[in-house]
């Protein structure tokens, strides 16, 4: 009677696991009927998640390639990206033409508005979720996981770089473009014939050829396509692409990235634009690069854990070497390797084949950030934007299969999406909250320094960003001076730090300016032009200035000196508006108002937005006796003028209404006797 009781109970037990998978089974069939606003409602959720992004300003290196950057100014010279002369030129990103061209065109379309490229980003970003999503279902896998990968790669925390920073759409142009052109080529794979087939591979591989302009983290594509469609996970073998036409789509994929590659030799000289055993910004430079990929381990095995648990993101990683007999090194290498051999058992096990693509198309599309090459950052967050896909694959379905385990173990069918849901919850809430750490230099650099002490370069640039900040009407006061002192101390931690990063010496430069100490800070700008190998358009334009204030050095000496390092300057750097505002200013001490004017107006054609040129262009017309230009100038760029400062723009207003009072111009050119404040506003 016991037994039979006990084999009720288990035909109970089976009786309720095939009702709660039926249950799940109609669920999922409901959902199908809906895909087009299941995946539009996840994209919507991704997209709410990120608007806070919409409210923040420009951080990182977005004054070197964007905000400052006249070369997206200059669209009709964009010919010269296509020759090394735009390397010769040190336009910025010049190695990445697809990017280039995509800032142009977003320049010519926004401006400097911080919102509209945020949105950008957004929109880059849910573009990229789309193509993965798409492409995911011409390979065969079902709604359930498309869905679930689109949350979760939508919401992953570790995206948040990639998407808050705008010089970062690097990222997310390239991903776009690089699985845009993996869902025409698995189109071009399954077209019937010849004729339809090699002009859609044509068309794939251009868009590879520009994933890769954009940036060569794309360049390992045509590996992960054609794991995709050997393994064919969720389709039966008899229905997988042929061999021969696989084989010929992946090669034409790789042909896109040759050319690439060809691009780059003719236009660098190497491979890589970050060659040389003399750049100290390559930690490789400095120990080698058997350390280097030792801690390389360590840091792909942190990657995973960011990914799956994100924990321990920051805007800043400190690079260091590892020895290959250290304990962690050790671990992390085993702990790969072991998933390595892994996925390449599951790749000859049908029933594995999903987590097999999953595995090695992580490691291929980590393969160009493996430090294999040398790269300024050994480490970031946004790195891991590409070879994310592939793991939020394998994660989803994890997800999913828990789901349905828990549903029939607790007879609850709607807890078959708790995994994922509550996965996608988290990722989503701790990517909101890591965005924020973007929204503005100050909070960058100041959680950077937090969270990587042992960072020179974010000792630095905070000093040069509390520097920055001073109020000039709280000069000398208790907390003016308590603002110096902090500053100071980020300096000196960064000199401490590495004396070697052109980035410490340039802190301590500015510092000295601050405090008018010009011999002192023309060492430090000295050392940081000795030690740094490009960017050095900062440290040029400093030093032509300072050069004009060491006391003890003749007047002629420090004229020469200021001339030379402006006439190297503009010649190498011509595209930086800070060397052409920094030439205005120095050209008018020297008593040369119309090369100033000259100055000045170059530098307003390559950042409009900018008030320091005309500024300068004002008091030079005035210099040379012409207030007319100067009240034209004062009247056209009245808006623009709002945003100087308030003190300078009085001083010249006033000199302006002075000069006209008792030099006062033909009546035709004058419409009022308004005063500054007022005839400022005048139409001219």
């Amino acid at each position: 009677m016991t037994e039979g009781r006990v084999r009720s109970d288990e035909g109970s037990e089976g009786a309720d696991a095939s009702a709660v998978e039926a249950s799940v089974s109609r669920a999922v069939a409901e959902l199908e009927r809906h895909e087009g606003a299941v995946l539009a409602g996840i994209v919507a959720l991704v997209v709410v998640v990120l608007l806070p992004v919409l409210g923040f300003g420009f951080v990182y290196d977005d004054g070197w390639t964007f905000t400052a950057n006249g070369f997206l100014r200059q669209p009709g010279d964009l010919p010269l990206l296509l020759s090394d002369e735009a390397a010769r030129r040190h336009v910025p990103d010049a190695f990445r033409p697809t990017l280039v061209l995509f800032d142009v065109l977003s320049y010519q379309l926004f401006g400097l508005f911080a919102p509209a490229h945020h949105a950008l980003s957004i929109a880059l970003h849910v573009l990229v979720c789309a193509l993965a999503q798409r492409w995911l279902r011409l390979l065969g896998a079902p709604l359930t996981l498309r869905a679930a990968t689109l949350a979760l790669f939508g919401l992953l925390a570790i995206h948040a770089e990639a998407i808050a920073v705008v010089s970062f759409h690097e990222d997310l142009v390239a991903a776009a473009l690089g699985l845009g052109a993996l869902v025409v080529a698995s189109a071009a794979a399954r077209a019937r014939t010849r004729r339809g087939r090699w002009p859609r591979a044509a068309a794939a591989a251009l868009l590879l050829t520009l994933a890769c302009g954009a940036k060569m983290s794309a360049a390992t594509l045509p590996l992960l396509w054609w794991l995709g469609e050997s393994l064919s996970p969720w389709r039966p073998p008899a229905a997988r692409v042929a061999g021969r036409v696989r084989i010929a789509v992946a090669v034409t994929l790789a042909l896109g990235v040759g050319l690439t590659v060809v691009h780059t030799l003719a236009t660098h000289g190497a491979l890589s634009p970050y060659a040389g055993a003399s750049n100290l910004r390559l930690f490789a430079s400095r120990v080698g690069l058997s350390p280097v990929l030792a801690m390389s381990t360590q840091i792909h095995l942190g990657y995973l854990q960011q990914i799956a648990l994100p924990f321990g993101l920051s805007p800043e990683y400190v690079d260091a070497g590892a020895s290959w007999t250290a304990p962690a090194t050790i671990l992390a290498s085993a702990a790969l390797l072991g998933l390595l051999l892994y996925g390449l058992w599951a790749a000859t096990r049908r029933r594995r084949a999903l987590a097999a693509w999953a595995i090695l198309g992580a490691f291929v599309l980590a393969l160009p950030t493996a430090n294999l090459a040398a790269m300024p950052n050994m480490r970031a967050d946004r790195l891991m934007y590409l070879p994310s896909l592939p793991i939020c694959v394998g994660l989803a379905a994890l997800a999913l299969a828990i789901g349905r385990r828990l549903a029939a173990a607790a007879r609850a069918p709607a807890l078959a999406a708790a995994p994922i849901v509550a996965l996608a919850i988290l990722q989503g809430a701790l990517l909101q909250a890591t965005t924020r750490v973007y929204r503005s230099p100050g909070a960058l650099w100041t959680i950077a320094s937090q969270r990587a002490p042992g960072s020179a370069r974010a000792q630095a640039i905070y000093g040069e960003v509390l520097l920055a900040s001073r109020d000039p009407a709280a000069r000398d006061t208790a907390a003016d001076r308590g603002r110096v002192a902090s500053v100071r101390a980020h300096c000196r931690r960064a000199l401490e730090i590495d004396p070697r990063d052109e980035l410490s010496h340039l802190c301590a430069a500015r510092l000295a300016i601050a405090e008018e100490r010009w011999a002192a800070a023309q060492a430090h700008l000295r050392r940081a032009l000795g030690l740094s190998v490009d960017r050095n358009h900062r440290i040029l334009a400093a030093l032509a200035e300072v050069s004009l204030d060491v006391p003890g050095v003749a007047e002629d000496r420090r004229r020469d000196a200021a001339l030379q390092h402006l006439e190297r300057a503009t010649r190498e750097y011509p595209y930086a508006v800070e060397v052409w505002t920094t030439a205005g200013r120095i050209y008018h001490r020297l008593g040369d108002p119309a090369a100033a004017e000259a100055a000045f107006a170059r530098a307003f054609e390559l950042g409009p937005e900018r008030p320091e040129s005309t500024l300068g262009a004002i008091e030079a017309a005035l210099d040379r006796g012409d207030p007319t230009q100067a009240r034209r100038l004062l009247v056209e760029r009245a808006a623009l003028l709002e945003r100087a400062d308030p003190t300078t723009r009085a001083a010249l207003e006033q000199r302006l209404w002075d000069h006209l009072r008792l030099f006062p111009p033909p009546p035709s050119l004058v419409e009022s006797e308004a005063r500054p404040r007022e005839l400022r506003l005048d139409d001219p």
